[in-house]
This record gives C-alpha cells, structure tokens and sequence, in this order.
C-alpha cells in the first residue's frame, strides 16, 4: 500500500464511525453515491465502463468532495480491469482538479488485487476553490473494463464492509454521504470476440503490474515533492537572513571573485599555480586536502590515497601538479 493511500486512509476512528453512521441514516442533505454502467448485457471481448459519482452537493460551505478511498469488489474470472481515470463525462474535467494557481497537483490511483480494486483520489485545490468551483453532481472515478468470459451473473460494487471506506470535504473532514446504488450486475454472453485465456491472464497480469508501478512512482514523487518543498522553504528562510546579515562585500560573490582573481593574476606566487608546495593542512575531506600555503592564501589539493584527519595541523611539502580542474599533491611529505 502507497504512503499516498495511507494518508488517505488516516481519518480517526471517530471520522469513520460517523461516515458509516450517516450512511446507514440516510441523514437529510447528504451526498449521494451512486455505481452505473451504459449497458448491463456483455459479450465476451466487449468493452465497457462503470461510472462513480456523487450527487446532492450544495456548493455551501465544506459541502465539496476533496478527496476518496473505496475498494471496489468484482468477478475477476469474467471480467478485467483494462484502465481508470477520473475526468467526469459531462463536464470534461476532473471536478477534484480544479484550475487554482499554486494549487497542488491532485493524486489518484486504482491498483489490482485479486478480486478487489483499492481506489483513491486526493484534490490539491484549497477549499474555497472547491466550494465555490466544483459541480453539485459529477462522476469522480471511471473503470475500463474487457469482458473476458461467459457470466450469467458478475457484480462490480463497492464494498460497504471496508473499514476504511471513506469521502472527505474540502476541509479534509468526513464528507456526510449515502449510498444510493453501491453496484451494477451484468449477464455476459458468449458471443462476441472470446480472448485466450493464457492471453487474458497476461494481460492481466502486465495490466496490475503496470498500475502497482504507477502507484509506486505517484507515491514517491509526492514525497520527493513534499521533501523538495520543505528544503526549499528552508533554504530560502536561510538565504534570506544570511544576505541580510553580511557585509555589502560578501553580497556580491561575482564581483569579490573576479577580484581576486584580478589579485592572483597580477601576484608573483599566485596560490592557483603548480609548482613546489611548502603550507600546513588546514582541513581534510577524503582525497582533498586544503592548504594554507606559507607564502599566503590556500588552496584544495589531490592526493593519491584517502587521508586521515590526523594531518589536520601538520606541515606538509610536496610538488603540485594541475590535473584537469584540480591539483595532484605528489610526493607529500608530512612534519609536525
């Protein structure tokens, strides 16, 4: 299970409680959920969808669908998940998805397990763009289906039993719903164009394996994203109060290098030269060792093997060599 679905299904007890609660009541004003499907006869080979949506939103306040978790039951031996999506059919959009800058990109994802699909979506959009953006009823999760063998009877439904069914608000709240039609059954005939059965599981299997790897990757981007944002936040804060807090000179970096660069171009010793060293080890960093060079200035160099932090303080001659964009420190010799 993604980090993703987790924090979907993350609502307190009490949350859920109160979910199955409303549904069971029937409470007045609640959002109704409802499963249909264009046709209820099939033939082998046939393609077809099954629609989720919601309906009896008011637009007032908290009263926006924002985020789902459902598992949803079906006849694996009969039938196939070929895909999903959640762009509703009237409005040509994603009514969790919302034009909002700033916003958030939104998360969804339906992954294959047996005889169960665990589907879920989470809107990006902040709750006054919801309430005020999203339509009062709309279709919020399609699944593609293929038709692969003779049923008299298949039911693709939710299931009511799961624990962490769960709709939430534009706050992020329990969202106050009822199940009107929680399935759609289908008779599937022979006729039509069968798919192999060796074919079928196949695909099948390269279909769940494909949307386990979607989830896996949505999964990780959302926490690089999270990571990403928090260490940018952090980094400009920084930046922020250590500009504010240097000299005019240190806030200009281009031009304070350019002038010492201008300095060590017009100097007889300039430290960025080869030739025979004579300093002491000021800092070690692996290969790298920095020198402070006894004629003035310092400078990084190679050496051939990992250096221990013991040399920090001791004196040290040798020859440098330019390789490349760094200097090779050859036969060091270290004194205390």
């Amino acid at each position: 299970m993604s980090h993703t679905s987790k924090f979907l299904r993350a609502a307190t007890c009490r949350l859920l409680v109160a979910a199955l609660l409303s549904a069971a009541t029937g409470a007045a004003g609640a959002a109704v959920i409802n499963v249909s499907s264009a046709s209820s006869s099939l033939a082998v080979g046939q393609n077809f969808s099954v629609n989720f949506s919601i309906g009896g939103l008011s637009g007032a306040q908290n009263d926006s669908l924002s985020g789902f978790d459902l598992n949803i039951r079906f006849d694996q031996g009969a039938m196939q998940l070929t895909g999903f999506g959640f762009t509703d059919p009237a409005s040509g959009s994603n009514q969790l998805d919302l034009p909002e800058a700033g916003a958030f990109p939104f998360l969804g994802d339906a992954l294959v397990s047996g005889n169960v699909i665990d589907a879920f979506g989470l809107s990006g959009n902040s709750a006054a763009i919801l309430d005020a953006g999203q339509a009062d009823a709309f279709t919020f999760l399609v699944l593609n289906f293929t038709a692969v063998a003779a049923s008299q009877l298949s039911t693709i439904e939710i299931d009511l039993l799961d624990p962490s069914l769960l709709f939430t608000n534009s706050e992020a709240d329990t969202l106050d719903t009822t199940i009107g039609a929680p399935g759609v059954s289908f008779s599937i005939g022979g006729s039509g164009t069968p798919l192999p059965e060796p074919g079928a599981l196949a695909l099948f299997a390269a279909g769940a394996a494909a949307l386990a790897a979607a989830r896996r990757r949505l999964s990780a981007r959302t926490a690089r994203s999270a990571r990403t944002a928090t260490a940018l936040a952090g980094a400009a804060a920084m930046a922020l109060g250590l500009t504010a807090a240097l000299p005019a000179a240190a806030q200009a970096p281009a031009a304070a290098q350019a002038a010492t660069a201008s300095t060590a171009q017009a100097g007889d010793a300039a430290p960025e030269t080869a030739g025979a060293i004579d300093a002491v080890v000021v800092a070690v960093e692996g290969q790298r060792l920095q020198l402070r060079l006894t004629g003035g200035g310092t400078r990084w160099v190679t050496v051939d093997t990992p250096a221990s932090k013991s040399l920090v303080g001791k004196k040290v001659s040798g020859t440098s060599v330019a390789r490349g964009d760094t200097f090779l420190l050859t036969n060091p010799k270290f004194a205390d």
